[in-house]
Formats: structure tokens, sequence, C-alpha cells
């Protein structure tokens, strides 16, 4: 029953890095930063200029609150910078994870704020399972302390 209980966190970690990686595939113009398939390149660029919308903001904070803590998210102005520091923190948790649980990932595939705001969820809940696993949490812990000032920064405007 150990032997069990002691697989479940690494296989729930595979399953959702692998699903996050798959929607990420199948949607490469969320990595550009905008929602909608369509959408051309340039429009795709001013949108990342602008600042995330109170519902984007409020995901984006749960993301922030999943890498940090909830406190810290809570204090931080989720503008466009920390937005773009948001999702390099993602891409860095996502390909350390990768390394550990060896998924492949789309070439070339950057988290934008798109992806960020549809995968709100799955991302916060990916970041709360990994962080609780010994192997997984260095992923995590890393990268939170490598951004910690860059998004601090970013949310003051610097």
């Amino acid at each position: 029953m150990g032997r069990r209980g002691s697989t479940t966190i690494p296989a729930l970690a595979l399953v959702l890095s692998g699903a996050m990686l798959t929607a990420g595939a199948a949607a490469p113009a969320l990595a550009a930063g905008n929602g909608h398939t369509g959408t051309p390149p340039a429009a795709g660029a001013f949108r990342l200029q602008a600042d995330p919308t109170p519902e984007e903001q409020e995901r984006l904070r749960e993301i922030a609150g999943a890498i940090w803590t909830p406190q810290l998210a809570a204090g931080w102005n989720m503008n466009a910078e920390v937005a773009d520091v948001l999702s390099q923190a993602t891409d860095q948790i996502l390909r350390c994870s990768e390394a550990f649980a060896l998924v492949p990932r789309p070439p070339g595939f950057v988290p934008g704020l798109g992806y960020l705001v549809q995968y709100w969820k799955n991302l916060r809940d990916y970041f709360l399972v990994v962080k609780d696993n010994r192997t997984y949490r260095a992923c995590v812990v890393a990268t939170a302390a490598n951004y910690r000032s860059v998004i601090e920064m970013a949310s003051a405007g610097i």
C-alpha cells in the first residue's frame, strides 16, 4: 500500500504535464499571446502590449500564487510585464519537470498570455502538485527564486 501511494504524485504530475503540453501543441497561436488562431501576427503583438483584463489578471494571480504564495501574488499588479514574467517562469517549470518526466514538448513552444489565461487552472493545479513532490518541487522552488526579483520589478513597472 505504501508503494502504490509513492507513485501517485509522479503519475499525476506526468498526466498533468502531458495534458498541458498536448494542449500547448494544439494551440500554437496561444503561445504568441492571443487566443484566436486566425489573428494576424501584428494583432497578436499588439495584444501583448495591452494589460490583461481583470478576469485574465485573476487567472494570472492564481498561477503566480501557485508558484510563489497567494499572499505575494495578491499584492502584485498583474500587468503585461508580469504576464510575460509568468510566461517565462511557466516555461522554465515545464522544461524542468519535462526533464524529470521525459515528456516530449512541442518544439519552439513558449506559453504566452493566451495560454496562461486559458489553462490557468491546469497550470495552478500542476504547480501545486509538483510543489508537494520532492523531486519535482525543485523545479517550482528554483524558478520561484530565480524569477522573484524580476516579477516584483515588473509589478512595480520597473
